[in-house]
Parts: C-alpha cells; sequence; structure tokens
C-alpha cells in the first residue's frame, strides 16, 4: 500500500504546485508587464505576491479560473483556449489524486499515517526551494524516465532510494509491479497459534493478519499473511492458499480437516475488506463465502527467524478468546 501511495501523494502534491504555479506564473508575469518590471520568480517564489487587491496564494480555485480568461494571450484567441483547457485538466487530474489519497488515507494504519505525513513533508520541503522551471524540468523527468513507468512509481522522484534491492534483484526493472499479491486485501484477527506463538494469547487471537492476495484463473487464490503489519519492510509469515467449494469437494477426506469454509469463519475472524466499497463487497462477499483455506506458517510470531518446522494453522480449531 505505501508504494501505491507514496506514488499517488508525489504525483498529486507534484500537480497541485504546477497548477498553483502555473496560474501564479501567468498572473505575475501579465502584472509585471503592465509595469514595464522584469522578474525571474515563478511559481512558489511568487506565494507572497500581490495580485490585484490579495496575495496571489489567497485566491481560491474558482477566483483562479476566472482570472485565466481574462489574461491577454500573447497570439491568439486558439492558443489561449487551448492554455485554459490545459489547466482545466490539470485541475481535474488533481481533483482526482485528492479523492483517491483521502480513500487511502482512511485505510491506513497510525504508523502508516505518520511514515506518511513525513515523507509528504520533506516532498513539500524540496519544492519550496524550487522555482516554476525546475518544477516543470522535474515533471519532464518523470514522464520521459522509462523507469518509472515500468515501475508504477516504485522509484521515487528526487533521489529518494528505489523500494528494492538494485544490488541483489537487478532485475527487478524487468518485472512490473503487477505481479504482485495486490488482487485482494483482507484483514482477520485468529490466525495465529497461541501455543506457537509469543505473547499473551488475548493479545495473538485479536491481532489483526493482513492478507494480500493474488488470484488465478482457476478461482484459487495465494495470500500472503503479515502479522505485523504491511509496510515495505514487514515480512510475511505464510500463505494462506484458497480453494472453491467445489475445489473443496474433490479433496480426500483426510485432506479436509485442515481447511476452513469463509462463510463460517470470516464472521469468527472479524474479517474486513478495507479496499472494497460497500457496494463492490455486496458482489463480492457472496463469492469469497464460498471458498476454503489452509493456513501454512514457516515462521512464527514472536521470533527474530524462522524457527524450525513449517506448519499448518487449522483456524477453525482456534478459540474465540
Amino acid at each position: 500500500m505505501n508504494k501505491q501511495l507514496a506514488v499517488v501523494f508525489s504525483m498529486a502534491i507534484l500537480l497541485s504546485v504546477t497548477v498553483v504555479a502555473s496560474v501564479d506564473l501567468l498572473q505575475t508575469a501579465d502584472a509585471a508587464k503592465a509595469k514595464g518590471t522584469p522578474t525571474q520568480k515563478y511559481g512558489l517564489a511568487t506565494k507572497s505576491k500581490v495580485c490585484g487587491d490579495k496575495l496571489c496564494s489567497d485566491i481560491p480555485p474558482e477566483e483562479r479560473q476566472s482570472m485565466r480568461q481574462k489574461i491577454t494571450p500573447k497570439t491568439d484567441s486558439l492558443s489561449q483556449t487551448n492554455l485554459n483547457d490545459i489547466m482545466d485538466r490539470m485541475d481535474k487530474v488533481h481533483e482526482k489524486h485528492q479523492t483517491q489519497m483521502m480513500k487511502m488515507w482512511q485505510m491506513m494504519t497510525l504508523q502508516e499515517r505518520s511514515q506518511m505525513i513525513q515523507k509528504m513533508s520533506q516532498m513539500v520541503e524540496k519544492m519550496e526551494t524550487m522555482n516554476m522551471t525546475q518544477h516543470m524540468s522535474m515533471m519532464g523527468d518523470m514522464m520521459s524516465d522509462k523507469q518509472h513507468m515500468q515501475h508504477d512509481g516504485q522509484k521515487m522522484m528526487m533521489g529518494k532510494k528505489s523500494v528494492y534491492n538494485e544490488t541483489l534483484n537487478p532485475r527487478q526493472i524487468d518485472y512490473p509491479n503487477v505481479l504482485g499479491f495486490n488482487d485482494l486485501h483482507i484483514h482477520a484477527i485468529r490466525h495465529l497459534d497461541v501455543e506457537k506463538s509469543h505473547g499473551p494469547a488475548d493479545h495473538l487471537l485479536q491481532t489483526i493478519v493482513h492478507h494480500h492476495c493474488k488470484v488465478y484463473d482457476d478461482m484459487t487464490a495465494a495470500c500472503l499473511l503479515f502479522p505485523y503489519g504491511m509496510t515495505d519492510q514487514d515480512k510475511p509469515y505464510g500463505i494462506e492458499y484458497v480453494i472453491t467449494t467445489d475445489q473443496y469437494q474433490e479433496l480426500p477426506d483426510e485432506e479436509k480437516q485442515y481447511w476452513h469454509y469463509h462463510k463460517t469463519e470470516f464472521p469468527r475472524a472479524k474479517a474486513t475488506f478495507p479496499e472494497l466499497t460497500d457496494t463492490e463487497l455486496v458482489k463480492i462477499r457472496p463469492v469469497l463465502d464460498e471458498t476454503y483455506g489452509k493456513v501454512y506458517y514457516f515462521w512464527s510470531y514472536g521470533d527474530t527467524y524462522p524457527m524450525g518446522e513449517p506448519y499448518i494453522l487449522v483456524v477453525q480449531d482456534i478459540p474465540d478468546q
């Protein structure tokens, strides 16, 4: 989630600054031309400048739109119309990204929100030192950079380290992020073995285990299990394999004991689907209810490293409290 959020936030901030800077640049240039005064300051550098009877930074978006229309074109009406169209499109993209950010923000933990605020603050501080030309240059570099496009933004701008290890994973550039376990995200408690894990039983039973699932064409799924969260440095501790009810019926009787029925276990696990809307969940939940899951752990909660043999967690045998 953090990779996607980092990309969305950086793009939204960049677009926001570009939109504001574009209008401020035109307003400031027009005012300077009227006074016969040359200026080398653009974008955020004009933050404290006066546009008419108020600061440029205090002008609301709807008034900015009106002011754009009053700017005298240097060539012809067609050029001005094209410029206004571009600015309108930038505004719409900016609004779309803001909406996406708010939705994703609601799904983040307090720790993830804190990390995101810190990253955003660093990006804004960097942008505050840049003028309009530097902003546009950065946008151009980003759009023409093949690695940015292939990774869906995994390699952050402004000199940020890539989110994968380039030395140990030199071929990452060949594999875009769509191969990840991001088809379905589920939160569920009662997914830790209270005997093999470390900590009070009540805490273990209430610990949310993040399921990040890859769904296949045969309607099976494999879900990586993250008991500590889902940041860039969190490691999977196990995997849950999911099959349909019809596929479950094909299993031998001695094997069926290891599989739990999701229609029964979802309520016990207080399962939530943070990235699905209510409307989406109404359609998807009946499909998920008619599936079975088998959980393998190769790492016990609380251990520093994977220790001992992997084991099967029989979810239906876990107590409620």
